[in-house]
């Protein structure tokens, strides 16, 4: 089975539907815990790929700078 590649903005998406949920006044208390977890999931996995294409970023600018 093939590997789902990672969407950075439907992550993000994900992660501010989570944010406009927890702001309501009524919540349930394990819906929460794994809404948190799916969270921490997201940011985790978001923070990665920002790294990664900052780092690409980082070898385009010095090979096109030192050339």
């Amino acid at each position: 089975m093939k590997k789902k590649k990672f969407n950075f903005n439907e992550a993000y998406k994900q992660l501010e539907e989570i944010s406009q949920w927890f702001q309501q006044d009524d919540v349930d208390l394990d819906e929460a815990l794994e809404k948190f977890q799916l969270g921490i999931q997201l940011i985790d996995k978001c923070k990665k790929e920002l790294t990664k294409v900052e780092n690409k970023f980082k070898q385009v600018r010095d090979k096109y700078l030192n050339d």
